[in-house]
């Protein structure tokens, strides 16, 4: 009896023991991060109002979404991202690579690495844009920092 007492305290104390050293090996997130739609903000920033991974194709400059990132401790960092899309875009605008890097024959854009206190990022849909899975890769000093898998679905139109 006393035995089967002593084996489940040193299980229970391994367990205990599991959990803090998983704990403390975990690495803290530095980032306030959120995907989802965007608006502007009383300040005319624009700022992710509802994270979510489903995403309608609206055409219209008022309907985006994006993302958002600052780090917690307010200190400035170096981010570019990668846009992936379903298939390789087929009108993109004039004068993009000034922005970004247009990789895999059109199929990705990759933007330039900017030194940023925070970045709200929004993209807005065109008519030519690809419905399907889209993937959004966040780089923050040189590291991945979050890949995120996202659908634009249509939008169905009714007319009266």
């Amino acid at each position: 009896m006393g035995n089967v007492i002593l084996l489940a305290r040193c299980g229970a104390l391994a367990f205990v023991l599991t959990l803090a050293g998983t704990s403390v090996l975990a690495k803290k997130d530095a980032f306030r991060f959120k995907f989802g739609l965007i608006s502007p903000n009383s300040h005319g920033t624009a700022e992710v109002y509802l994270e979510t991974k489903e995403i309608e194709k609206h055409t219209d400059l008022a309907y985006a979404h994006g993302f958002s990132i600052k780090r917690k401790d307010g200190t400035q960092f170096f981010l570019y991202y990668v846009v992936r899309f379903p298939e390789p875009m087929q009108n993109l605008p004039e004068g993009i690579e000034q922005y970004y890097t247009v990789l895999e024959g059109g199929r990705a854009l990759q933007s330039k690495e900017e030194l940023v206190w925070e970045l709200n990022r929004s993209f807005v849909f065109d008519k030519s844009d690809p419905v399907g899975l889209y993937e959004i890769e966040i780089y923050a000093d040189g590291e991945l920092y979050r890949k995120i898998e996202y659908n634009v679905a249509p939008v169905f139109e009714f007319e009266f």
